[in-house]
C-alpha cells in the first residue's frame, strides 16, 4: 500500500483564547507583524519590517554555508539575481562544486 499524501497545512501559530483552547484557523499575517513589531521595540529595534526578518535568516543561512540555490528555495524567490542582492554577493563560479571532485578539464 502507498501512503496518501495530504495537502492540509499545519500552521505555525494558532490562536489561543483566555481558557487556552486553541481556535480559528491561525493568526493573520498582520497579527504576527504586530507581535514581531511589539517585541522587536522592545528589543530596541525602532523600526523592522519582516523583509528585515528574511534578509537576517538569508544572510546567516549563507554565513552557515548555504548554497544560494537552497536560500532561494527558502525564500521563495524566482530568481537567483534577486537572492543574491538580498545577500549583497555573488555566486562563486570559480569554486564551484564540481571542482572539488575532479571532474573539470584537468581532473
Amino acid at each position: 500500500m502507498g501512503h496518501l499524501v495530504t495537502t492540509e497545512i499545519s500552521r505555525l501559530f494558532r490562536r489561543v483564547n483566555k481558557n487556552r483552547k486553541t481556535w480559528g484557523d491561525g493568526l493573520t499575517e498582520k497579527a504576527v507583524c504586530h507581535v514581531v513589531r511589539q517585541y522587536a521595540s522592545k528589543a530596541g529595534f525602532v523600526r523592522l519590517a519582516f523583509h528585515d526578518l528574511r534578509r537576517i535568516c538569508a544572510r546567516r543561512c549563507h554565513a552557515a554555508g548555504s548554497e544560494l540555490e537552497q536560500i532561494q528555495f527558502l525564500l521563495r524567490h524566482f530568481s537567483i539575481q534577486t537572492t543574491e542582492r538580498d545577500l549583497s554577493c555573488k555566486q562563486r563560479i570559480r569554486s564551484a562544486v564540481n571542482n572539488k571532485i575532479g571532474s573539470g578539464p584537468e581532473g
